[in-house]
Order: C-alpha cells, then structure tokens, then sequence
C-alpha cells in the first residue's frame, strides 16, 4: 500500500493539511479518518483518467478541436454564463475571471435563489481565521449548520475538545450531530430567523421587542442568549446556507452583520461562514480582487457590477462550467457541447485553494496526470477567442 503525504485535503472547506493517504488497487485509508475527504480522493484517484482527452457533442475529440469548437459557441453567445467553482484553484478561478471579461460573461460562483452572498460586499463583515477563533472564542454560536457532517473537523479546529472553558450553541430545530455536542440549544422553525436576529439586536440594544410572535415563545431563551453573549469578550456566529440561502437569504445575512456589528462596540464578535463546495471561497475572493465585488459579479455592461439574486439566467445561452478533476470543464449552448477533461486538483496537479477562513494553501500533486489543469484550459481558450 502507497502511503502519499501529508497532503492537502479539499473535501470540504477546511481543507486539511496533516492529511496521509495509503492507497492500493482495492482501498484508500486516510488518516486521519474522515469520510468527505475519503470519498474526495477516491473519485480523484480511481482511474477516471482512462477516457478520452475532450469531447464534441458527445463524441471523442483531441483537446484543440475541442477547444476550437468551444471558442466558436462563446464567439457567438449573446450572453454567456461562467460557473461552477465548487473545486477549482486560485489559479483556474482567476483564468474564468479573465475569459469572463473578456467574453462579458455574467459569473456566478453562487446560484441559488436569494441568497445572501451580496450582503457582504454591500456591508462588510467581521471576521476571522481558525486560529484566532481557537485560541480567543470562549463562545461559538452554530447557526442551522452540521459542521459534523459537512465539515467534519471544525469543532476540533476550532478548540472543542481542548483545553480551556468554550460554549457551543447550536440553533437548530433538526436533530443533527451537532446538535448532539451542543452545551445550549435553541429550537424554533427556519422561517422566523430573520425575527429572531431583530430580538436579539433589539434585546443587545436594550429595547424591548413586540410582545407577541417568537419574542413571546422564548422570553426566556432569547434574553439568555444575549446574557451569554454580553458574558464573553469574543463571540463567534458560525453560519451558511441554513441561514442565508434560500428566499430572503440577503436580509438575513444583514440581518446577523448587523447584530454583530452592534456586538462589536463592547466585545469582539466575529463570523465564519461555510461555504456550500471547497472552490467557492477562492473563487469569490479572486472575483473581489480582480472586480471589486465578491460572488455573482456581471461583466456584460463592460464593466463589472455586482449581480444582485435572483440572477438573470433565463437570459444565458451558453454556459461555461470551470471545473477541476472527473467532471472537467463543459460548454454548452443550443448548438451543441463540448467537454474537456482537467487535471484534479490536489491529486493530478497542484496549486493554491482558500480555506473557508481565506487562509491560503497548497494543493500537492500526489499522482500527476497528463492532462491540463483547467487554469490552462481557460487561457487556451482566451488565446482561440483573442486570435
């Protein structure tokens, strides 16, 4: 058994460091264990290298027919769409970005409805690095998240299971593991989030909130709450698509800035959002230095303007998926699609990936493969549109 490491994991968000992978023909052992990032490796590593380079419309094709066709179908789109980003690189992100531009394209590193990615670049937000919530958070409030299962060793990274007094407080009225750990619980329907965050900024504002609706089902709880809060001088909210996805996502997600930002004038509180794919975060922040904006960003006026949700793809003709590894990279459009395979990343090639705090890291190249990273798809294809 071939013992590969310590590499870089990017099965979710975390991305791992101390990570040794032992590999055979017949299994694939990571230590340490942890499913996502047994599941990442092996779809990585499990021979999905053995078809062809591209296809065009389904058939075998060599990668520069393939990326021929494909410069023909966005030379002609009326409005592209780049997305994708759950795996990709700083690197492969910043080549969309550039192709993106150039072609006017509308990207969307976020396609859900109402979401809440637009409330940070229109507010700003505190936050922090894994290291800084580990070693300074005495208290960690969850907001309908299962780090437990989406990202498995958060709570460890973060200093669950160490030294020194720390309260988990998980909000959630579904019964997941990390509920399971929770030292406090609190438990009322998805649909009064938003209420509950303008209690508690009323309740740290020292107003008195209607008395009526959820205010008056936890008149205890919610004041409990800020005690705790007020108790602390660093406060972690740890929070994602549970909270901020989803119709009304926005004023969520402005909802909780807000009352961090009002946290803020007597303690340190601060928020670390999970992303939904690994890719997500290095693709948002390549957008944020190369645009000015974060998340859905449109490049169709000839200038980049931040794409407030729901986003216009009724409109889009062709779409460009930039992708790392088994899935490659896809055009497609009414006249047909192409297909090109790129290297995994983090397997098959290296490169750079932001952890879900914006820590930056590299990915190894434990067994390199022949095939082109999607970075280098993306600038071929860049050079057949210039030329």
């Amino acid at each position: 058994m071939a013992k590969l490491g310590p590499v870089t994991c990017a099965g979710c968000g975390l991305l791992c460091d101390d990570v040794i992978v032992e590999a055979s023909d017949s299994a694939l052992v990571l230590r340490p264990e942890c499913r996502l990032g047994t599941a990442w490796f092996s779809e990585r590593m499990s021979g999905a290298s053995d078809g062809p380079l591209a296809t065009i419309d389904g058939e075998p094709a060599d990668v520069q027919s393939a990326l021929a066709r494909a410069a023909e179908m966005l030379r002609g789109a009326r409005r592209p769409l780049v997305h994708g980003f759950g795996g990709v690189t700083v690197e492969d992100a910043r080549a969309a970005v550039a192709l993106a531009d150039r072609l006017g394209a509308l990207v969307a590193t976020d396609e859900g409805e109402w979401s809440g990615g637009p409330a940070i670049p229109l507010r700003g937000a505190s936050t922090a690095t894994l290291g800084e919530i580990r070693d300074r958070s005495q208290l960690v409030v969850i907001w309908r998240e299962d780090p437990e299962s989406t990202h498995p060793r958060l709570l460890e990274r973060i200093g669950f299971g160490g030294n020194g007094p720390r309260t988990l407080v998980v909000i959630d009225d579904v019964d997941t593991a990390t509920v399971e750990r929770a030292d406090v619980r609190l438990a009322w329907p998805r649909e009064h989030d938003l209420e509950a965050l303008i209690c508690l900024h009323m309740l740290q504002r020292g107003l008195a909130p209607r008395a009526d609706g959820l205010a008056a089902e936890l008149a205890d709880e919610l004041p409990a709450l800020i005690d705790r809060l007020g108790a602390v001088p660093h406060v972690t909210f740890v929070y994602g698509d549970g909270l901020i996805g989803g119709p009304g996502g926005q004023r969520r997600a402005l909802a909780l800035h807000e009352l961090v930002r009002a946290l803020c004038r007597e303690r340190h509180a601060v928020t670390l959002e999970l992303p939904g794919a690994p890719g997500n975060r290095s693709a948002e922040d390549v957008l944020a230095w190369q645009s000015g904006y974060g998340g859905n960003v449109d490049f169709g006026g000839g200038h980049p303007e931040l794409a407030t949700a729901p986003l216009p793809l009724e409109d889009v003709d062709v779409r460009l998926r930039v992708a790392s590894g088994p899935a490659g990279s896809r055009v497609a459009g009414p006249d047909g699609e192409v297909w090109i395979r790129t290297a995994a990343a983090g397997v098959e090639a290296g490169g750079t990936a932001h952890r879900l705090d914006g820590v930056p890291l590299s990915l190894q190249a434990p067994r390199p493969a022949d095939a082109p990273t999607a970075a280098a798809v993306l600038s071929r294809l860049l050079g057949e549109l210039a030329g």
